[in-house]
């Protein structure tokens, strides 16, 4: 267990109270709301762009599949010759 030495907690500007942790645990659920609702409003957009322009998403997808792909086949390729 450790504990915080008091010129630790005095450099951080207080001692490590019950209302000191309720206020980061607040800070820490405000930043996860915010995020999470950053995140819902990314996917909503994507949504709304792949129903603008299903072809120009369908095309993405297959330009990052076969990058993929390639780069996988090289890999694979490699691993195969130094294996010899």
């Amino acid at each position: 267990m450790a504990t915080a030495t008091q010129a630790e907690c005095w450099t951080a500007g207080r001692w490590p109270t019950r209302e000191a942790l309720e206020e980061d645990l607040r800070e820490v659920r405000r930043a996860a709301s915010t995020a999470r609702h950053a995140a819902e409003d990314a996917v909503a957009e994507a949504a709304l762009k792949i129903r603008r322009h299903p072809l120009r998403s369908v095309a993405g997808v297959a330009v990052v599949a076969g990058a993929a792909g390639v780069l996988f086949g090289f890999g694979a390729g490699w691993f195969a010759r130094t294996q010899r």
